[in-house]
């Protein structure tokens, strides 16, 4: 018959082991098929073919303006060139997105958890809490890798829904300029000048270079402040949210399995020092202030 201490040791074995097979089995096929993580791929969709659709417009209005007599707008058309760079950053990590969404889930809760369960049986048997330690990392990684980008989503649903209206209405605008900038450079038989055409399309006065210039100062202006708000949703606020994890997750598992720093600090004094006594009443004193 067991003792009760054997009897608790096996427990905690076998609840481990069912965690294990609980989270490889059942929670890491169930969660990617939730609504939540199906509305994150659509949303990171739906990122992508705007991106490609501002890019595009950006490219129009670019060959535009190079194709405007007397190449005076060449440097604005460089300009907007010059904005693909940004456009290429924003592809490259939502492609990292789409693939933390289809394989994050299943690193979390095929991988990490199944092994964490397994170092945390060997702290029980061997009694050493680093095992425990590198359990718990391991989780706070995996969990953290899997939830960054459905929080982001969801973050950018809360605080980002009137940038994401300024990013399509700036989409719009940079499509809708390239198109009359060719249209007024379509020869025909009127005596008008480009600069007539133009203000005929654009239903404002451009009397000359001057105007036009304003105009696609203005134009850039607006891409960039389009972009900077792409880059937030799709670059900074996943990775805030990744560290922002880590750090609640972090904070969590030292809350409900504690590491007992005292202990080990006291063996490496008394095995490493010959004063040990009193820097052991130091550091416990100082370990004290800190929790």
């Amino acid at each position: 018959m067991l003792s009760t201490k054997h009897a608790k040791l096996s427990i905690k074995i076998l609840a481990l082991l069912i965690l294990a097979a609980f989270s490889f089995f059942f929670i890491s096929k169930w969660i990617p098929e939730t609504d939540y993580i199906k509305y994150s791929m659509e949303q990171v969709e739906e990122n992508n073919r705007t991106v490609l659709a501002f890019e595009a417009a950006t490219l129009s209005a670019s060959l535009a303006i190079s194709a405007m007599p007397e190449d005076f707008g060449s440097s604005y058309a460089d300009a907007l060139t010059d904005l693909n760079i940004f456009f290429a950053l924003i592809l490259v990590m939502l492609l990292i997105e789409k693939l933390l969404l289809i394989f994050g889930f299943k690193f979390a809760f095929s991988i990490a958890v199944p092994i964490a369960c397994a170092l945390c049986i060997i702290a029980i048997l061997t009694q050493r809490e680093a095992f425990k330690t590198l359990a718990a990392r391991l989780c706070i990684l995996g969990l953290a890798v899997a939830l960054a980008v459905p929080c982001s989503t969801l973050i950018s649903d809360v605080v980002a829904t009137d940038l994401n209206t300024y990013v399509e209405e700036t989409i719009a605008e940079t499509d809708d300029g390239a198109e009359k900038l060719n249209l007024a450079m379509v020869s025909d038989e009127s005596d008008q000048t480009i600069f007539d055409k133009l203000s005929d399309l654009f239903s404002t006065a451009i009397q000359g270079v001057t105007d036009l210039m304003q105009y696609f100062q203005n134009m850039i202006t607006k891409c960039m402040y389009a972009i900077a708000i792409m880059l937030l949703k799709t670059i900074v606020m996943p990775i805030v949210t990744f560290f922002f994890l880590r750090w609640v997750l972090n904070e969590t598992f030292h809350i409900m399995v504690p590491v007992p720093q005292v202990k080990v600090i006291r063996e490496r004094i008394r095995g490493n020092s010959d004063d040990g006594a009193s820097l052991l009443e130091e550091v416990e004193e100082l370990l004290m202030i800190g929790d």
